[in-house]
């Protein structure tokens, strides 16, 4: 643990995908967090915060402030704007304060555009130190709703000034190679690539198939594409009578899922947003097979990106049945799950080919999360720079 001072800005429920802040709490004395929100996640879901620790302890605490109503989901990218310039001045100010409260805040991390822009407005007042941008998105220009596309078009002009910051990371090489594509950086910049990272368990507990249980973990949106498994409901319990399917998180299409889940005949259960790390390990030690069955559309973001949902699956020897998103090849190489187009035809026999040949699987998703152990991955984020 060094002797300085971090600033991470990140929005729930993602401050802790792939145990990142854990790493930062791990590495550095003093952690100031900022959790924003911006998916609606039920009512479980607390106000964004400010968090102060100091040794992993929390010193102080500070509510942020956000729009004093619940955004319809349609209207959520409307007052994006609001809600933007909301947190901008949170972010100032309460940097400001803590600066002359605990002194020099020597880095600035983030992985947003929109934040990291802030973090580079902050240095330039020598607020901070430095910053860091780990680029966590890639949203494409082209979309359906003009609303969408407008309010894309101006999260790329934050993205081309983020890209000054001291540090620029990206989660994979097609993130970078698409920004080269629209000449957001030179074509021949180097950029250190720091994937999600996993945080395998020592060893497989035992497990039976008596009860087959299908997981998910995530955002409840559409584009998620948990679809597949209400839609092949019928033919999988004709199959797998034993066949259950479990969701923890929350969010704008819940009640849709909730509602579907209604009508038809197989079990399916519904945690909510989970905010503990260990509850939703609990959790997930029960599943037979994990889902990451993202609808493939040029306009879905988590294409482009790296799955935190994928990685903390495999970090507990779950097989993986996943849509051909960014990490597919690795699941294919290392056999550690199967990789289908989006048809309920392909869902129902990928579950087949992971129960029939389940503890080779099992073993080789475990030996997958093992190659991206986040303590060996994240040190190259904070390198020269601490």
């Amino acid at each position: 643990m060094v002797k300085k001072t971090i600033v991470y800005v990140n929005f729930s429920p993602y401050e802790n995908a792939g145990r990142i802040l854990d790493y930062l709490l791990d590495n550095f004395d003093t952690v100031i967090l900022f959790l924003l929100n911006f998916h609606q996640l039920g009512k479980s879901q607390k106000p964004g915060k400010l968090v102060v620790y100091r040794n992993k302890k929390i010193m102080e605490e500070y509510p942020l402030i956000d729009l004093p109503f619940r955004i319809p989901p349609s209207l959520n990218f409307i007052l994006l704007p609001i809600r933007s310039l909301i947190n901008l001045f949170q972010i100032l100010w309460y940097n400001l304060k803590l600066r002359n409260k605990y002194g020099k805040l020597n880095l600035y991390f983030t992985v947003n555009a929109f934040t990291s822009w802030i973090g580079n407005v902050l240095k330039n007042f020598k607020v901070v130190e430095k910053t860091i941008f780990w680029v966590w998105d890639y949203y494409p220009p082209r979309h359906p709703s003009k609303i969408t596309s407008l309010m894309r078009w101006i999260y790329w002009q934050f993205d081309k000034a983020a890209i000054n910051s001291d540090r620029v990371a990206f989660l994979n090489k097609k993130l970078e190679d698409l920004r080269k594509k629209i000449e957001i950086i030179p074509p021949n910049a180097y950029f250190p690539t720091v994937p999600i990272g996993t945080d395998p368990i020592e060893k497989l507990n035992k497990k039976n198939l008596e009860k087959i249980i299908i997981g998910f973990l995530g955002v409840l949106k559409k584009s998620e594409g948990i679809d597949i498994v209400f839609d092949s409901a019928e033919e999988m319990i004709q199959k797998f009578p034993n066949i259950e399917f479990e969701i923890i998180g929350a969010g704008p299409d819940e009640k849709y899922f909730r509602e579907r889940a209604k009508k038809i005949p197989l079990s399916v259960k519904f945690y909510g947003y989970v905010a503990s790390e260990n509850e939703i390990r609990k959790i997930q030690l029960r599943w037979t097979i994990a889902i990451a069955p993202y609808i493939p559309e040029e306009s879905n973001v988590s294409f482009y990106t790296d799955s935190s949902k994928i990685k903390s699956y495999l970090s507990l020897g779950i097989p993986v049945i996943i849509t051909n998103v960014n990490f597919s090849k690795e699941v294919i190489k290392s056999s550690a799950g199967i990789v289908i187009s989006y048809n309920k035809k392909e869902f129902i026999n990928a579950v087949s080919k992971i129960l029939n040949n389940y503890q080779d699987l099992r073993k080789n998703a475990l030996d997958l999360s093992k190659k991206y152990y986040y303590k060996k991955l994240y040190p190259l984020l904070f390198k020269s720079l601490i």
